[in-house]
């Protein structure tokens, strides 16, 4: 079951949606490419502009009806390679230091699926917009969270991506797990970490593995045969993904034109990635 696909059309339901819902087209949607002073993020700047990723995620985001003005913006951030959503002014802000600690890590080691290195790098960067564009949807629509919201954020990106086609999936999750394993492997599970509302980072490695082989096992069959996924958490996750599509499903569903998102909107939407 993929769940932009499987959105019925809601129509029962617009007699019910406020009046902001029933404005064709919604809320604004702004971009900002912010143009970097460092001439060593300068080039990462150029490249994201070029291949209009913000324009991108933009097409994703017109497949809600949002009730107020959101900005999707790319910024240096004073050497932090960070990505957060700001309800204060509705921003969804990702760093061009977190794209470039993204390539050096993707420079470092080679995927042990043979993922190309664009994935390695693109997958990251589409992965952290969705995780805030999640956390502005939730906010902006007043979606009820049940658990923590760092989490539920992780599930609605994995969704998204899943909804590429599969040769692009696996690229994109290659590449996001690969960055995973690296950032695991220098996180010390202390006091801090362990009472930090994001989960182990390993854990969500694991999530979204699990999630990956739910949605297609023909596609992502190897996380299981290579012992990537072990056996007793890979015979739950069809299950874990239907119970994930579906909520996505009935939480969002009056939110989006004609009851559904579509999947060949989030494969407009990722072009750029490849």
């Amino acid at each position: 079951m993929r769940w932009a696909l499987g959105l019925a059309a809601g129509l029962a339901l617009a007699a019910a949606l406020p009046a902001w819902a029933a404005r064709p087209g919604g809320a604004a949607i702004r971009i900002a490419y912010q143009r970097p002073a460092q001439a060593e993020t300068r080039a990462i700047y150029r490249d994201l502009k070029a291949r209009r990723v913000l324009e991108g995620l933009r097409t994703i985001v017109r497949g809600v009806r949002l009730p107020y003005a959101l900005t999707l913006r790319l910024s240096a951030c004073g050497g932090e390679p960070d990505a957060w959503y700001a309800p204060e002014n509705r921003t969804i802000t990702v760093c061009y230091e977190y794209v470039r600690e993204v390539r050096e890590t993707a420079a470092r080691s080679a995927s042990a699926s043979g993922a190309p290195r664009h994935g390695a790098i693109f997958g990251p960067v589409a992965q952290v917009f969705l995780h805030e564009l999640g956390h502005a949807l939730y906010d902006l629509l007043a979606v009820p969270v049940l658990g923590r919201e760092e989490d539920a954020a992780d599930q609605f990106a994995a969704l998204v991506l899943l909804e590429l086609p599969p040769g692009q999936a696996r690229h994109a999750i290659d590449g996001i797990a690969q960055l995973m394993r690296s950032q695991a492997a220098e996180e010390t599970p202390d006091r801090e970490t362990l009472a930090d509302d994001h989960s182990l980072t390993a854990q969500r490695l694991y999530n979204l593995l699990c999630l990956a082989y739910g949605a297609d096992r023909g596609t992502f069959g190897y996380l299981v045969d290579d012992g990537t996924l072990p056996r007793g958490r890979a015979a739950q996750c069809g299950a874990e993904y239907d119970l994930a599509a579906s909520a996505l499903q009935t939480l969002f569903r009056r939110h989006l034109h004609d009851g559904r998102m579509g999947r060949a909107r989030i494969r407009r939407a990722f072009r750029w990635m490849f």
